[in-house]
Parts: structure tokens; sequence; C-alpha cells
């Protein structure tokens, strides 16, 4: 388990078999016999270039239940109900995975805006989902540099330089909540802590021309008081 730990804290640059065992304590023949048992049962994967271990696919899928249904999502689902009346705006849950971020919940507000059910239990990019921008701006700019190398073919036919990213990343540092729009939609996102070492966010959605600068600041100011009203966070 100390070492599943170890793997969902730097999973998107994985970790080298000597960090795991300067970290988990463990000698480096019984690590390396337990991370083995781990690649072949799926719940950890070796990175065939680098030689660094990350998160496997059934570890990922575990995870991603789990949050789907209790704790998270029902504790956060009374914080987005009320900023889903407070802005009249859909609202959205996320969480990280890797280089991506899962949509654990929707709630949705009064006003007319194009469906996002099928977003639910959906993978985006972190650089690509406004409640998730929030996320990837926890990352320091060589790691998201990094990430943006993976993915360039993708980011690139959304238009997205690794410049552009790295300037929304750099200004949500300095406002403490994410505001970003294209492709006629805008929102704020506000990353908060999940435990010891996960972290969740918390987007609400609308069309660009309902979502000036001025509003973006106060949406962000209502998620962070629902969030301490119901006890959960804080912010990161």
């Amino acid at each position: 388990m100390d070492l599943l730990r170890l793997l969902s804290v730097e999973q998107a640059g994985g970790m080298a078999l000597r960090d795991l065992v300067a970290h988990s304590g463990l000698d480096r023949t019984t690590a390396y016999r337990m991370l083995s048992v781990l690649v072949s049962a799926g719940y950890a994967r070796r990175d065939a270039v680098s030689g660094a271990y990350c998160l496997g696919l059934e570890s990922m899928g575990m995870g991603l239940v789990a949050l789907a249904q209790a704790p998270l999502t029902q504790i956060c689902v009374p914080v987005m109900k009320a900023l889903a009346r407070r802005s009249d705006e859909h609202t959205f849950l996320v969480v990280r995975s890797g280089d991506y971020s899962h949509c654990l919940h929707l709630e949705e507000g009064s006003r007319p805006i194009r469906s996002y059910a099928d977003y639910v239990g959906g993978a985006r990019l972190l650089g690509l989902g406004i409640p998730s921008f929030a996320l990837l701006a926890q990352w320091d700019d060589d790691r998201i540099g990094a990430h943006f190398e993976r993915h360039r073919r993708q980011y690139l036919a959304k238009d997205l330089s690794l410049s552009k990213l790295l300037r929304w990343v750099r200004q949500a540092r300095t406002q403490g909540y994410t505001q970003v729009s294209g492709q006629g939609v805008g929102g704020v996102g506000v990353a908060f802590a999940v435990g010891a070492s996960g972290t969740a966010a918390l987007g609400i959605v609308a069309p660009a021309n309902r979502m000036p600068r001025s509003r973006g600041a106060e949406l962000a100011q209502a998620i962070d008081e629902e969030l301490r009203r119901f006890q959960i966070g804080p912010r990161r």
C-alpha cells in the first residue's frame, strides 16, 4: 500500500526504483519484488523508456470508482447544489488521474447552456477543461512543460501552445483560482485538498458572454465560501 500511495503522489512523471526505495524504507530487492507483483496484476506499470513506475489502470479504475461513490461526491453534492443556486450556472467536480481529469459529478444550473451530461465519467487532458486547469496550475513550470510535450499534438490541435498554457497558469497562481475561456464558453475553477495528498477541483461554467473577469472573481469567492461552509478543503 505504501508503494501505491507513493506512486499516486508522483503519477504524472512516475518514480524511479531508487526513489521508491528511499521514500518507502524498503530494501531494493523487496521493493523490486513487490513492484513486479503490482505490475503483473495491473496495479502499477513500468515505463519502457525511463524505467519509472506509475499507477496502472487497475489502481486508477479502483480509485475512480471509490471517488465517484462515498465520500467525495456525496460530500461535494451539497456544495455544488448551493453553487448552482447562487450562480444559476453549471457546476462540475473533477479529480486528477495522471495527465487527465475525470469528471465525477455535474450539478446543472437554471440558466440555459448546451448539455454537458456526457462529460460525467469522462476524461480530459488537464489543460483542456476549465475546472481541471486549476489542477494543472498546482504543478511547477517544468512539470507542465513535460506534460505538454507528452500531449503536444492534442494541445496544438486546440490551438494551445505551451506559452499560452503557462500564461494562464501563472495568472491562476496570482489570482488563487483559474479563469479561462474558449470556444464560446468560460468559467472559473478552484482546487482544494482531498485527504493527505489528493486534490480535486470545483468549476462553474457558462457561455463566455456571461463570464466577464469581474464575475469570475465573484464566483471563485462563492466557491471558497461554500467549501468553508461545508468544511471541505482547504483550497490548494
